[in-house]
């Protein structure tokens, strides 16, 4: 299922994720975990303007071995300073800086933004259109917000939204059935949501608290099922068959590595205990209210 997977690179960029240990990685390191990745067969890469130098190392990246050579899905920047008639010009230093003449994709980074500068979604259409990206996308957080693009912006080739073991089935699955009967592809983030299925349900921030039950229903449903926490935690989400690909982020390559490892396993994943998992307090499942 390893064909399924996106290499997320917000860690290559920034320090990032609730459980992160290491940090932002060095040149070298994010070159291995770029090396280690290509040579295993993983050819997207997920980026955006906002993941501090991403870009930068990306293109440095490109530049230096031009054997391999990545799809990059980028991302506009929530913040920008826009103006109508500009998205072009952007992608276009996007693609500069990342060194490609073309994306695989370009997304709206969230659904506000967005919806504030709505006239860039026809933009975007002509930048497909003259070919300078492959696919216009989405990044999503809430139903409501699914809902409405697919009411609404039905030319987007792709959405992008969490799934995860707490963010599941029972959320999504009917929305991203529809958009897949529309022809978009579906992609998914938060796979271990940002390393809080690791922390078993301890030391959890005071505003998490209330997710720590949800935690310990995981925790239980892995141990009746003798598999680990990120085999069951990727898993689930992997064989989803409405899901068309599975962003990961890595701080290193041995993490990479053990993502790979999971995509062979052959496990009995107990989707419908999984499925049955019913957070009530759906804002903490979004990240960005952590703080």
């Amino acid at each position: 299922m390893k064909n399924k997977l996106i290499l997320g690179t917000v860690q290559l960029g920034l320090d990032y994720g609730i459980n992160n240990k290491s940090g932002k990685p060095s040149l070298q390191k994010a070159f291995d975990i770029l090396h280690l990745a290509y040579d295993k067969e993983i050819r997207i890469l997920d980026t955006a303007e906002a993941y501090g130098d991403s870009q930068e190392v990306i293109g440095k990246f490109q530049k230096e071995n031009p054997n391999k050579v990545f799809k990059i899905i980028t991302k506009l920047a929530a913040n920008h300073s826009l103006q109508k008639g500009d998205l072009s010009k952007q992608i276009q230093r996007d693609c500069k800086i990342l060194g490609v003449n073309q994306l695989y994709g370009y997304m709206f980074h969230n659904f506000e933004s967005f919806k504030n500068n709505a006239y860039f979604y026809n933009e975007l259409l002509l930048a497909r259109e003259s070919g300078i990206i492959k696919k216009a996308g989405i990044s999503l957080y809430s139903n409501e917000e699914i809902k409405d693009v697919l009411d609404n912006y039905p030319d987007f080739d792709f959405i992008q939204i969490p799934f995860n073991a707490l963010d599941n089935a029972s959320k999504r699955k009917t929305l991203l059935i529809r958009a897949k009967n529309m022809n978009m592809e579906v992609h998914t983030r938060s796979v271990f949501l940002q390393g809080l299925f690791f922390k078993n349900g301890n030391n959890l921030p005071e505003v998490l608290n209330p997710l720590k039950t949800y935690i310990e229903e995981f925790e239980s449903i892995k141990l009746k099922s003798g598999i680990n926490t990120e085999t069951l935690a990727l898993q689930y989400v992997l064989e989803k068959e409405y899901i068309d690909f599975v962003l990961v982020g890595v701080e290193n390559t041995e993490q990479l590595m053990n993502n790979l490892i999971i995509c062979d396993q052959k496990v009995n994943i107990p989707h419908d205990s999984i499925d049955a998992i019913d957070v009530k307090e759906i804002n903490l499942l979004n990240p960005s209210n952590w703080n």
